[in-house]
């Protein structure tokens, strides 16, 4: 009978955390479709700006549970930045996972989450530090700028772009 009790209840828990991560994928609905732009990020070595152009393309998966994101970026027609994410509403955790992987080959679990002025944050720690992005969507056009951290209370700029919607 105990079997029988906990395994409703985890039905029910399961369609309760379906329902809160559909709620909470539709406030990401406005990023779903294609959009094109330029922007700017930090070269490393040099520490000079390199401008790029950019077009993301946002798909909705698992009837609205996911968003995949794919970007990609070229400077002076070479491709130097080609990323895909799947963004999802973890419910047991009470935030956005954002995995993402570049095609140099590295990955990320970040965290993602609104804040109080309605930005999507989303980030991840590095051994130096720590990465942080923030997306503003209005209307049609996707704005997003990324900064670097040592002490989580200085932040560096390392890129921003400015995107159009297209699609």
């Amino acid at each position: 009978m105990m079997i029988v009790a906990a395994s409703l209840i985890s039905q029910k828990t399961q369609a309760q955390n379906a329902r809160i991560s559909k709620d909470e994928m539709q406030k990401l609905s406005g990023w779903v479709g294609e959009w094109k732009g330029e922007g700017w990020q930090m070269d490393q070595q040099t520490r000079q700006k390199i401008t790029f152009t950019v077009v993301e393309k946002v798909e909705q998966r698992l009837d609205g549970m996911a968003l995949i994101v794919e970007g990609k970026g070229s400077s002076n027609g070479t491709l130097g930045h080609h990323a895909m994410a799947m963004v999802y509403y973890n419910a047991d955790a009470g935030h956005y996972d954002f995995h993402s992987l570049v095609m140099q080959g590295h990955s990320t679990m970040a965290k993602g989450e609104f804040n109080d002025k309605g930005e999507f944050v989303w980030g991840f720690k590095v051994p130096q530090g720590e990465v942080r992005y923030v997306i503003t969507i209005e209307g049609d056009t996707w704005t997003e700028k990324g900064a670097f951290s040592m002490d989580g209370s200085t932040w560096y700029p390392t890129m921003e772009m400015q995107l159009k919607r297209v699609k």
